[in-house]
């Protein structure tokens, strides 16, 4: 906990000496002219991306038997990402399966394969625009890019060396074994064992169900969408403050925020991604720096306090 609390801290400093720098007064006298339109319209994009992430794991969950209402569904991905946008690099993800275990009563381990595929798919979409888009912008974005590249070796080792231990019953067997034997030292974990054998078994046969290639067609088809739709949030935090953005461009900020940001292991890269942002379109474009910290504080209002204030709600009335 105490932990959590000095990354949050630290996130929080992070954005404060961004702000500091990029002039209070400016961005204050910008926000006053942003027009509330646009920044509405950013909401209801939200709103739209919420419905389509939940349509995607759902999409993933019936793939191995699991069935839950819609609404039902997107109550606990709302609550879980609460949960995940406070914890570092989105280790709180698995929330959903816990939920889904002790509300739902559905396998924790069957479930969890559902996440691994999500991740694997943002992750490669991530990757993959950022690579594509860094032949273009390398030149102007050189420190950035020297980051980037560094993610991505990350990001790429991470998710082959995940699917190659889940894609083996043996190998994920031995890996969550090794893993369980780290804290065995704790007598209450040491009793766990069993379960830690079966769930590893039950995690590789779940992924295994994931060859169908119209399910994954479908998910990953999402994920382009889901992405796109955040890089249409922050043209419009642009837009509301007068600037004109390339939103290609947008896409690749997201891109680029996200692949670097978690890696700070900051809770929901909060600062690190802004600093990210900033200086992508100061680097690239002719925006002032108040206006471009001021457009990625809108991104984070409209895309990361909804999730705290409405997921803190919904996660306290029908899942704690």
């Amino acid at each position: 906990m105490k932990k959590r609390i000095v990354l949050f801290l630290i996130s929080l400093s992070l954005l404060a000496l961004l702000i500091y720098f990029s002039d209070v007064t400016k961005i204050l006298e910008t926000l006053s002219r942003a027009n509330p339109f646009f920044l509405f319209m950013g909401m209801l994009f939200w709103v739209l991306d919420t419905f389509l992430r939940t349509f995607r794991w759902r999409i993933l969950l019936r793939r191995i038997g699991v069935k839950i209402s819609f609404f039902r569904l997107w109550q606990i991905f709302i609550a879980s990402m609460f949960v995940s946008n406070l914890s570092p690099a989105k280790t709180g993800d698995p929330i959903r399966s816990v939920i889904l275990k002790r509300n739902e009563g559905k396998s924790f381990s069957r479930s969890l394969s559902s996440i691994v595929v999500e991740r694997i798919m943002d992750v490669a979409f991530l990757v993959s625009v950022s690579l594509i888009s860094v032949l273009f912008f390398f030149p102007k974005v050189q420190g950035i890019g020297k980051w980037l590249y560094v993610a991505v070796i990350i990001y790429t080792f991470g998710v082959c060396l995940a699917i190659f231990i889940i894609s083996s019953e043996r190998r994920a067997e031995l890996f969550f074994t090794k893993l369980f034997r780290v804290f065995s030292f704790i007598p209450k974990v040491r009793s766990y064992e069993p379960r830690v054998k079966r769930g590893s078994k039950k995690l590789h046969r779940a992924f295994k169900t994931y060859k169908s290639l119209p399910t994954l067609f479908s998910a990953f088809a999402l994920t382009c969408v889901i992405w796109g739709i955040q890089g249409i949030v922050l043209y419009l935090c642009f837009k509301s403050i007068g600037l004109e953005a390339n939103p290609l461009a947008c896409v690749v900020a997201i891109a680029f925020s996200v692949l670097i940001g978690v890696l700070t292991f900051l809770p929901g890269a909060l600062g690190s991604s802004e600093v990210v942002t900033v200086a992508f379109f100061t680097s690239l474009f002719s925006f002032s720096l108040p206006q471009v910290t001021t457009a990625t504080l809108l991104l984070r209002f409209l895309f990361f306090w909804p999730y705290v204030v409405l997921g803190s709600l919904i996660f306290s009335l029908k899942f704690k």
